[in-house]
């Protein structure tokens, strides 16, 4: 029960009635992660989502100077590698545990063979999936005008 009130709030599973939450949470695994444990290596092959039940973890991304940047600090009721439920594209950013952590994952093969069977879960999984991504989009597209706005400035400034 307590892994369906967690899948309620998320995104993904956005208007989805309680049964179709119990055969989502029926494809889920609990799993514990340690205070530093990489949960998820950028460049792998993805292979589902992870929803934090508890913990906090850090994403980061690895420069081409092997730099590591943090992009974000997520914890409780959040979640990454949604993308990977629909393609096993390689990991864009490394997942790593800040504390220790436990995790609701749900792995791409389990899903589609849920959705296989599941239509309507299909169609409302699929609607919620793009309204996250039309939403990121937009984050990102405000995120790329900034940084072209920061790059003009600072070329007019060294142009004094």
């Amino acid at each position: 029960m307590e892994d369906i009130k967690l899948l309620k709030i998320i995104p993904l599973f956005k208007g989805f009635s309680t049964t179709e939450l119990a055969n989502v949470s029926m494809v889920a695994k609990s799993k514990l992660y340690e205070a530093h444990d990489a949960i998820v290596k950028e460049k792998a092959r993805g292979d589902g989502v992870y929803i934090i039940k508890s913990g906090k973890v850090r994403v980061v991304k690895t420069d081409s100077f092997g730099d590591e940047h943090v992009l974000a600090y997520l914890g409780r009721g959040e979640y990454f590698g949604e993308i990977s439920l629909v393609d096993q594209a390689p990991r864009s950013a490394s997942v790593i545990a800040e504390e220790d952590t436990e995790c609701l994952v749900i792995k791409h093969t389990d899903f589609q063979n849920l959705i296989a069977g599941d239509k309507e879960i299909e169609r409302k999984f699929y609607k919620a999936f793009s309204v996250v991504l039309c939403e990121r989009l937009r984050i990102a597209n405000e995120n790329l005008t900034f940084s072209q706005e920061i790059t003009r400035l600072i070329q007019e400034l060294e142009k004094k």
